[in-house]
């Protein structure tokens, strides 16, 4: 409820867009809607989100939740049509509840429209026809829409208008038989002509082929039938075209045959020329591989000698090697030695610095009982001594300023109690003082006294009381200077303590710093000393490694004097190597000097000598597999291979002449039936005519059946207007008498109680009008209600035909009827009547109504009204740049809402629900 202008029917507008993504009132495509922004509040940040969110309930209670986000840039002209869906289901479905986009349209279509309608109503036609009515719908009913979309919106609603679509799909199918009529009559025309073109061919040919002096084909072919293999009934029934591919094929077989004889005779022939290089070459390779055998032979001699100078030249080498790794294995042992004494060292100072280090603090925790078995040793006598006794010295310093710590608390205490005393005493003293001067005042003004003032004992007189007070307050202060000297020596002795107390503490301190200085200077001694030792094994390092080196070199020396036999001890060790090397010498001499210069070159050339021989006669080998010979033709002799050339040569030749022979057959062949064109010409030009004979027989069937079909689809089409106009008619009268139903109900015109329709066919569509008739059957008169009925009356009609096409909706799950300001108009009793009429769907057909309004008086009627039903209400108060102001309330948990929720008084049953006489769903 609220004023006009205030957002009301964006409410409608953004239900509409959530479930359709449209709102059907701008869903014409204009220039000014393409250029306008009107989905989002103008004002709005653009990067604040803009959305609607709606819950759908299924029968079941299961909640579809449907999310719809606008999408506009801030650059975008318009925003309309640019939005995202996201629905998420109650149940999944392939495991997923949640979908978005093209899925999720998909999906909440399903949900919204039953499956025989989801071919013939759009989501957003739908909504606007039977579930939302808007203000401007209201008017547009009668005097806005036109008689023939009025009808349409009738078809759409009983699912007709599907059916009239037939009708133009059979249409489109009369013009594609029409035009395969004329194309089957144009190919009918083109195969009559080129039949007879091959008529008159075949009468020509006939009189070619008569004649007489022109030999028959079939003779002419008969050497290729003795020498080429061809099925007989080829030429039984001398069907010569079927035997040309034939013949050419033998022409391609014959060209390769000729081709692979070219091959297989140039090899050959190259065989024949390379035969006595081959020979060559064979003879070569025996001579290499006889020389090499016998450099190998003396290859062992040759290296015994090149090793026994070898010896000889590293023997004084050897020697120093020896003297060296002695000398720095002792070099290497004292160091190790060392090193174990300096680690000793460092370990005596680790553990002097451990030992010190826990006993400064288990002084520190007066845990000195721990101290007196305290072994410290150390090669530094001074600093041994020194740390022993500066400990002494502080565990006895200690244990003074426990002693003196605990005496000094003691005359802490003592000088607090006398302290205490005197302030007590001094308080006494003073009120007792005062209370004796009180006591003196009273006498000195009151003359008769016979007993005490201050405890009654009766037989006092004055006198004797002012004579006792005089010797009373002439001893008030007798102990306090007593007292206070007491204090002052108390507190000399306190400051004397404390004073030893600081310079003992003092000592301390003055011990531990001396103690700590000792520690660093360990420290850094062992520092020092561990340095000193990674720098003697970087030296064992060094050494070890050059005795490493030269080890190998003597391993290395004494293997090779094992190979010549020898070994390190041997005597008249260099006489020995002096006798090999000359016996070595001798087993060389059949070697040539350029051998024994370089004997393992020479090796290495004769190697590669015998590769290439070896590779030339393989080479040969490999040509004379390819000529034909079998795999053991490598082990042939020299003989075997020339007698296997001279066969190969004459066999070639052989073969060659056949191929001659068949090639001069095939050419015959060729040039016969060149020469018998005519007759070949004949016989395919008779097979032609037989084979477009029947193509004609063919067509001449399929325009028959295209004729036929023609009449058939011509019948469907004169037919489909009777049968959408019987249905459209039934499907009227059923609606219209619920409209008239709704319409006595909240009709406020005096005379015109009555509606109806007319409904003709003009200008090739159905138009419907509607038409209003006063209450006497006898004398009836109707009239256009466009032309003669108020705002509220045409108002009372569209409320009729909107809520009797909600009822009767069939293509909607959706129990929802929205209504933007529907008593626009109206009169009150008009407003009761209308407030009963929704009551009265709500209790008996279970529908949802979201209504608005401006009118105070009936927002107030409908909650008196509807006071058994559960009621939503929202109250706009203004509106500013950033929408409207709504009025919050607050609920019965005491909470603040946009939306007042009031439940129902006295629920409704089932057995209470009014009869409305109406069509049942």
């Amino acid at each position: 409820m609220g004023p006009n202008g205030h957002g009301k029917t964006s409410v409608f507008d953004a239900i509409e867009w959530g479930l359709s993504g449209e709102i059907y009132r701008f869903n014409q495509a204009t220039d000014e809607r393409n250029r306008t922004r009107f989905i989002r509040n103008m004002h709005t940040s653009p990067l604040k989100e803009t959305y609607v969110e709606i819950d759908l309930i299924g029968p079941s209670g299961a909640i579809f939740k449907v999310k719809r986000t606008c999408t506009a840039r801030p650059q975008d002209m318009t925003d309309y049509g640019k939005h995202k869906l996201e629905l998420h289901l109650p149940t999944p479905i392939d495991g997923r509840t949640k979908f978005m986009d093209a899925n999720a349209e998909y999906l909440l279509k399903r949900i919204l429209i039953k499956p025989a309608w989801m071919e013939k109503v759009e989501v957003s036609s739908g909504l606007h026809l039977t579930h939302i009515l808007g203000q401007e719908k209201l008017n547009e009913f009668l005097r806005g829409m036109k008689d023939g979309e009025r009808y349409d919106s009738l078809s759409l609603l009983f699912g007709t208008e599907h059916f009239l679509r037939y009708k133009d799909i059979y249409n489109e199918l009369i013009k594609k038989i029409n035009d395969r009529i004329h194309q089957i009559e144009g190919q009918i025309i083109e195969g009559t002509r080129k039949k007879n073109e091959i008529k008159a061919s075949i009468d020509e040919l006939n009189k070619k082929v008569s004649d007489p002096n022109q030999k028959p084909l079939s003779g002419a072919l008969c050497e290729y039938k003795d020498n080429f293999s061809a099925p007989e009934n080829l030429f039984e029934k001398e069907d010569w075209n079927a035997l040309i591919p034939l013949i050419e094929k033998e022409t391609e077989t014959l060209k390769q045959r000729r081709y692979d004889l070219e091959n297989k005779e140039r090899r050959i022939q190259d065989l024949e020329d390379g035969k006595s290089n081959w020979l060559t070459d064979l003879e070569k390779l025996k001579i290499a591989v006889g020389r090499l055998e016998k450099l190998k032979n003396h290859r062992n001699d040759y290296n015994m000698i090149n090793l026994v100078f070898s010896l000889t030249n590293r023997n004084n080498q050897y020697e120093e090697f020896l003297i060296f790794i002695k000398d720095k294995s002792i070099e290497i042992d004292s160091t190790k030695q060392a090193i174990e004494g300096i680690n000793a060292s460092v370990h005596i100072s680790n553990n002097f610095v451990k030992v010190v280090t826990e006993s400064i603090v288990n002084l520190r925790n007066n845990k000195y009982d721990l101290i007196n078995d305290v072994q410290i040793a150390h090669e530094n006598l001074v600093w041994k001594s020194k740390t022993s006794e500066i400990l002494k010295f502080i565990s006895v310093t200690q244990s003074s300023i426990v002693d003196i710590s605990i005496i000094h608390a003691s005359t802490s205490s003592s000088l607090k109690l006398l302290e205490e005393s005197v302030l007590a005493l001094q308080g006494i003293d003073q009120k007792y003082k005062k209370f004796l001067s009180g006591l003196s005042d009273y006498l000195s003004v009151e003359d008769e006294i016979n007993s005490c003032p201050a405890c009654g004992t009766e037989g006092i007189n004055k006198p004797q009381l002012q004579q006792r007070i005089q010797m009373e307050q002439a001893q008030i202060h007798h102990e306090l200077p007593l007292l206070e000297q007491q204090i002052k020596v108390m507190k000399d002795k306190f400051e004397k303590e404390k004073t030893k107390l600081n310079q003992l503490n003092l000592d301390i301190e003055k011990s531990y710093l001396e103690i700590k200085t000792i520690l660093k200077d360990a420290e850094v001694d062992c520092q020092n000393k561990k340095d000193n030792i990674l720098k003697m094994e970087k030296e064992i390092q060094s050494l070890s490694a050059q005795v490493e080196l030269r080890s190998k070199f003597i391993q290395e020396y004494k293997e090779d004097l094992l190979k010549i036999g020898l070994n390190e001890i041997v005597e008249n060790k260099m006489d020995k190597l002096l006798q090999l090397e000359q016996q070595f010498a001798a087993n060389l001499m059949v070697l040539t000097a350029e051998e024994k210069a370089d004997l393992p070159q020479e090796i290495k050339k004769t190697e590669e000598i015998i590769v290439e021989n070896r590779a030339l006669v393989d080479s040969f080998l490999s040509k004379l597999l390819l000529a034909g010979a079998p795999s053991l033709a490598k082990q042939w002799s020299v003989e075997e291979i020339k007698g296997f050339i001279q066969d190969a040569l004459k066999n070639v030749q052989s073969e060659k002449e056949n191929l001659i022979h068949l090639e001069s057959v095939i050419i015959k062949s060729i040039t016969a039936i060149e020469n018998s064109k005519e007759e070949l010409l004949l016989k395919t030009r008779q097979e032609e005519m037989r084979v477009q004979q029947s193509h004609l027989e063919h067509l001449d069937q399929l325009k028959k059946t295209a004729n036929a079909d023609q009449e058939t689809v011509k019948d469907l089409i004169n037919n489909v207007k009777p049968a959408v106009d019987q249905l459209n008619e039934k499907m009227t009268s059923e609606l219209f008498d619920t409209i008239q139903k709704i319409f006595s109900r909240i009709n406020s015109h005096p005379v015109y109680n009555h509606i109806n329709f007319n409904k003709e066919y003009r200008h090739k569509s159905y138009r419907l009008l509607i038409l209003v008739l006063n209450g006497y059957l006898e004398n009836q008169t109707q009239a256009n209600a466009t032309y003669i009925f108020s705002s509220a009356q045409i108002n009372s009609i569209a409320l009729s035909f909107f809520m009797a096409m909600g009822v009767h909706q069939q293509w909607s799950s959706l129990q929802l009827m929205g209504m933007d300001d529907p008593i626009q108009s109206m009169d009150e009793i008009n407003v009761l009547s209308m407030i009963d009429l929704i009551r009265l769907f709500m209790e008996k057909y279970d529908k949802q109504f979201i209504i608005s309004t401006h009118d105070y008086n009936f927002f107030q009627m409908m909650l008196k009204k509807f006071r058994n039903q559960d009621i939503a209400v929202i109250e706009y108060e203004g509106y500013s740049d950033r929408g409207p102001l709504i009025k919050q309330q607050v609920s019965e948990k005491e909470e603040i809402e946009n939306v007042l929720i009031i439940p129902a008084e006295d629920p409704i049953s089932i057995s209470k629900v009014l009869e409305l006489n109406d069509v049942s769903l």
